[in-house]
């Protein structure tokens, strides 16, 4: 891997630091890593309870496409369609496969996108190994490509600056939901109001 992808990298997080889990913040962050890395479209999934019938369903938050490419699902049937992956998700990990090694419905859904290799990173909020939030998702769409091991350092960087980005943005709304209360319970006891 070049050292333009470590620079690239350090620029989103730097960029994320600097404006949050915006969305023109984010997807500037993963098109520059994106294009170091030379995939074809980056994407963030957040884990979702919401369901239709039969299927848990992991909306997109963010995208990047390079060229003609354009991220073609909306949603990601994560939960149902990689029930052994999620595992290793949940556990901070990261996993990546040949669309061709991969069976069932997923195999469909990536093969009708033109995915040769799919990489997934997990997102996580609270500590550092917290709750799992969603995913970053490397598709090469040209070739079918092994990731080496500076470039899935260089992912799971993305990944990590991705989940401090959102963590701090979650702090501050909270913080924001507790000045409020306090300046209503303020605001009460001035007036003698319950």
């Amino acid at each position: 891997m070049s050292i333009e992808a470590f620079a690239k990298v350090t620029e989103a997080a730097k960029l994320l630091v600097d404006q949050g889990f915006s969305g023109p913040a984010v997807e500037s962050a993963i098109e520059q890593v994106g294009r170091a890395l030379g995939v074809d479209r980056a994407l963030v999934y957040e884990n979702s309870t919401a369901t239709m019938p039969g299927k848990r369903l992991s909306p997109l938050r963010h995208a990047w496409a390079a060229g003609s490419i354009t991220p073609l699902m909306q949603t990601f049937p994560l939960r149902d369609q990689m029930a052994g992956w999620v595992e290793i998700l949940s556990r901070g990990q990261p996993v990546w496969e040949l669309v061709r090694n991969i069976q069932g419905p997923l195999l469909v859904n990536l093969e009708a996108q033109g995915v040769q290799s799919v990489l997934l990173c997990p997102i996580n909020v609270g500590t550092v190994n917290g709750r799992w939030w969603g995913v970053l998702r490397l598709d090469d769409c040209q070739k079918e490509r092994r990731w080496s091991n500076d470039e899935l350092s260089a992912v799971k960087t993305l990944a990590r600056s991705l989940s401090n980005a959102l963590r701090a943005d979650l702090r501050r709304e909270e913080l924001a939901r507790t000045r409020q209360e306090l300046q209503t319970m303020m605001t009460r006891c001035a007036t003698g109001t319950r």
